[in-house]
């Protein structure tokens, strides 16, 4: 694939709710670019970008996919994304390293629980987007009550930028009302003609206050066009164009585009909105990071003359060799070369560098700045580590994870299956950082831990399939976390004769409780001058962080807290570091057990939307299960209640409510806190305290 100027280069993501039609859209982008020959659809397995068997096997996309697209002169780096909130990971590390992003939205529900998730998520990043309303030729299909939605429900600015033909059975086109056309697509062409003619006069007057109505939004966020609306002076295509694209950049507003992608129907000018309107590597600015030897703020510019940056943000783990994908952000590297990994304090060699198309890669002989490639054998890079120039190095900005909030109890069949697991779990986890093993204190067991019990399904399935390892499993069960009421000190010493050297130290510790009773946990040094040896001290500080880590009174992560070293003495015979580090993981469960421990359990935000004569008992349902009702609106003629409930108590809920509204409803709950377990409810955990 030839080279493209940097203005020419475009790295977005698509991203939704599951259904609204991501990897459809995505499977037309490949079609009419030329990148794939026919079009793959999700509903029959043939989806190029769906292209594990388990994705294949359930209609849904799994893990992020990327691909090259060309288009009108530009190259389009594209990540499809999942939209199941149970992979939600794969959609965060994606926001990480775009530049750009294209919304979907289902034109009969509007935003859904996932949309206002990847929304926030792309807000984090400070990611542009596009909005495009898809599924207009579905039954109850509104376009401007889906933007209403993204208006409402989002808090955004949408100004749609098109106006849909029709809606349902109707549906027969799109009028652009930027360049003031009539856009149809050819059914017997699969959409490859877009015919392109004027807006039919029945149309016209509905199209001009459309129009009108976008210019005056423009007007308020662009002072050129502002200008150019006050004096009623002429205002061209260009002028129009101009405006939408530094609003889209700037964030302060977003487009929405409209169509059909199962029927063939807007995508081709989806596309040309994505080359005019989303930014290139150019226009999103410096990477920002640190210089690990001084800890300053470092900037890398998206220039090839640059030192050389790049950010690890997926692993895809496979039998003969994994594949690292890397962004680019500055700097070029040969195939082979070798970058410093910060973190390891390593170099790598970046061997089989790869321009990746779903599961097939096209190798490539250098890597510039704004390149989104894969490459073989990385030796101990991980997810968000970053690769540099060894001369100018930088530490970018890693991708943090969500908790996880399932787990699931395992067992090897064989003792065969117990070696190959524990060779293949440390994979599998340096693949999916939301993946967790740990071992119960109880019973020994192996656990998983996970997003949700549909990832936990995947991961079990894939271990047997692509691995060949058969596994007996337990029934989910949330992962619970610990936290204190009350700030306390606890002290500890630690005396022992090892190798004939009489080892001794004494550490003192307060612990207390931050506003985020969920945030990681924060470990600071308050030792007086000379209390201990400077070299010491770090080991100190994580032998505190590894006991949070390794779980409290109650055996789970410790979290939301703010251990500070106060005190420390200590013999300098033999091997002091061992008899402090001792004696500080002994103080901070001291400090622990006179902080009024608590333990925490999983929220979720909750959706379900039932036959408004089922509401009464649904409602019921809920309160049983501990859910609090927050709010409780029409949609479509079905009622949608929606509030927050504990993960726990909503296993198996989606057979209870299909059992209460035959049928008819449907729910959704995505990962969104911690809170305190209630004290009727605790018995079980202070079981560990005895």
């Amino acid at each position: 694939m030839p080279s493209f100027p940097k203005e020419k280069v475009r790295n977005i993501g698509i991203v939704a709710h599951i259904d609204a039609g991501k990897t459809t859209t995505t499977e037309r982008f490949l079609f009419y670019t030329g990148r794939s020959h026919k079009l793959g659809e999700v509903h029959d397995g043939q989806a190029v970008m769906d292209f594990r068997e388990d994705e294949r096997n359930r209609g849904i996309t799994i893990s992020a996919a990327a691909t090259t697209l060309t288009w009108k002169d530009h190259r389009i780096n594209l990540i499809d994304t999942p939209g199941h909130v149970d992979f939600t990971a794969e959609v965060e590390r994606a926001m990480r390293v775009l530049d750009g992003a294209v919304v979907i939205f289902d034109g009969v529900e509007g935003v859904e629980p996932q949309s206002e998730t990847v929304w926030h998520q792309a807000d984090r990043y400070h990611v542009p987007r596009i909005a495009f309303v898809n599924k207009l030729d579905r039954t109850g299909a509104d376009f401007d009550a889906a933007v209403a939605s993204i208006r409402d429900r989002l808090g955004a600015r949408p100004i749609p930028i098109q106006m849909p033909v029709g809606s349902a059975e109707t549906f027969a086109g799109i009028v652009d009302l930027v360049e003031e056309r009539y856009l149809t697509f050819e059914a017997e062409s699969l959409g490859r003609t877009v015919v392109s003619g004027p807006i039919p006069e029945a149309l016209a007057a509905e199209a001009a206050t459309r129009r009108g109505g976008m210019i005056e939004a423009l007007a308020e966020i662009h002072d050129p066009l502002a200008e150019l609306f006050l004096a009623e002076r002429p205002i061209a295509t260009s002028d129009l164009k101009q405006a939408l694209r530094a609003a889209t950049i700037g964030r302060a507003a977003v487009p929405v585009l409209c169509g059909a992608a199962l029927r063939n129907a807007g995508v081709q000018p989806l596309l040309d909105a994505v080359c005019d309107l989303l930014p290139s590597p150019l226009e999103v600015g410096p990477a920002h990071g640190i210089d690990p030897r001084d800890g300053k703020p470092v900037e890398r510019l998206p220039d090839d003359k640059a030192p050389f940056a790049a950010l690890v943000f997926k692993i895809q783990a496979a039998e003969a060799a994994d594949l690292f994908y890397l962004r680019v952000y500055s700097g070029t590297l040969e195939s082979g070369g070798r970058a410093w990994n910060p973190r390891t304090k390593e170099r790598e060699r970046l061997r089989r560098v790869l321009r990746m198309h779903a599961d097939r890669g096209e190798a490539v002989e250098t890597v510039e700045a704004g390149d989104i490639v894969a490459v073989g054998a990385l030796h101990r890079s991980m997810t968000g580590d970053t690769l540099c120039d060894e001369g100018r190095p930088v530490l970018l900005e890693p991708i943090r994870f969500p908790a996880t909030v399932v787990s699931i109890a395992i067992e090897p069949k064989t003792s065969a299956d117990r070696d190959k697991l524990a060779e293949m779990l440390p994979r599998l986890r340096r693949e999916d950082p939301t993946l967790g093993v740990s071992t119960d204190p109880e019973t020994g067991q192996t656990l998983l831990s996970g997003m949700g019990e549909l990832h936990l399904d995947v991961v079990l399935s894939r271990i047997d399939r692509d691995f060949g390892i058969k596994l007996g499993s337990g029934k989910p069960r949330v992962s619970y976390r610990e936290t204190v009421r009350a700030r306390a000190e606890g002290t500890a010493e630690y005396r022992r004769v090892v190798a004939g050297d009489a080892l001794f130290a004494k550490v003192s510790l307060s612990v207390e409780p931050l506003q985020d009773c969920a945030a990681t946990p924060e470990v600071i040094d308050r030792l007086g001058a000379g209390a201990v040896p400077a070299s010491l001290v770090p080991a100190i500080l994580e032998s505190i962080a590894n006991a949070a880590n390794g779980g409290g009174l109650y055996g789970y992560p410790v979290v939301g807290i703010r251990a500070t070293l106060l005190a420390a003495e200590f013999a300098e015979s033999g091997q002091p570091e061992i008899a402090l580090n001792s004696a500080a993981s002994h103080a901070f469960r001291e400090a622990l057990r006179a902080a009024d421990g608590v333990v925490l359990e999983p929220y979720g935000r909750l959706e379900v939307r039932v036959p408004e004569e089922y509401v009464g008992v649904v409602m019921k349902t809920l309160q049983q299960r501990r859910a609090i009702v927050e709010d409780t609106g029409y949609h479509r003629g079905a009622a949608v209640v929606r509030g927050v409930a504990p993960i726990g108590e909503m296993f198996g809920y989606l057979t209870a409510l299909r059992s209460h509204t035959q049928g008819r409803g449907s729910f959704s709950l995505e990962p969104l806190d911690y809170r305190p377990l209630p004290e009727n409810l605790s018995a079980r955990h202070e079981k560990l305290l005895r």
